[in-house]
Formats: C-alpha cells, structure tokens, sequence
C-alpha cells in the first residue's frame, strides 16, 4: 500500500522551477527561430533550399511562385477573379522591414542592380551552399527590433 502512494507522487510530481525555467527557454528559442519563405519554381530548387534552411534551424515555407507568396503574406488582394502579383496592395508597412534575398541563377548585372535597388537586402546565386546561409542571418538579424 506504501509503495502505491509513492508512485503517484512520482507521477504527480510538479515540475521545479528549474526545469520550467528550461522549457520557457526551449519555447523562445523555438519561438524566436527565424522563419523564411522561400519561393522558387523549380521543385528541385525549393527543396534543396528547404533543406538547407532547415539544416541551419530555420523554419521554411516554401511556395512555387511569387503570387503564392504574397497570398501568404496576406498582401495579394484576394477580391479580383484574376489576381496577379501586379494586383497586390500592402496593409500599412507592416511588411517594409522583412528582409528580402534574391536568389538566382541569372548572373546578370543589370538584374542584380535592379534587385538590389529595388529593395533587395541581397542577391546570391544558384546553386546556394550551405555556407552561404550566413549572409541570410546577417539580414535577419538586422531585422529584428531593438531593444
């Protein structure tokens, strides 16, 4: 009979605050991963960066086009019968300060300027390393608010 009441207060032990200290940490630490939306229309490409991405803790959505990305983002107005990324309309500024990189396989220096000028934070190209994953974070990491 002793030993019936001691499991259950094993069992209904509560954690010590230590430990929901660890599980706090372990929720903002999952909390604060950066997450990337990655757009490309090549299915190989997107899952070669999804992978590389993931390897590196990101969290990943990945999406074939760049209409698809902004309905994820909320900004492609969705009452037109035909929306296209042209149609799109942004809610305030609440997107102004996500960090965009351009990846390409297209290594022209026209379209690399105009990426850059048209508010690209970088331009790499295709194939991506994983090597290269620590230009992304520069980036992120610049986005984030300070305190």
């Amino acid at each position: 009979m002793e030993l019936m009441k001691s499991e259950n207060i094993v069992q209904d032990r509560q954690p010590q605050p230590q430990e929901e200290e660890e599980i706090m940490q372990q929720e903002e630490e999952e909390e604060q991963r950066f997450h990337v939306l990655a757009v490309d229309d090549s299915v190989i490409d997107r899952k070669l960066l999804e992978k590389l991405l993931k390897a590196s803790s990101y969290q990943v959505t990945c999406v074939e086009s760049g209409e698809k990305a902004l309905e994820y983002l909320g900004l492609l107005h969705h009452s037109s019968p035909a929306s296209s990324s042209s149609q799109h309309h942004h809610q305030g500024s609440s997107w102004k300060d996500v960090p965009v990189v351009v990846m390409s396989s297209e290594n022209v220096p026209s379209r690399i300027s105009m990426c850059l000028e048209g508010g690209a934070e970088e331009f790499m190209l295709k194939p991506l390393q994983l090597s290269d994953l620590h230009k992304i974070q520069a980036h992120l990491l610049k986005s984030l608010p300070h305190s």
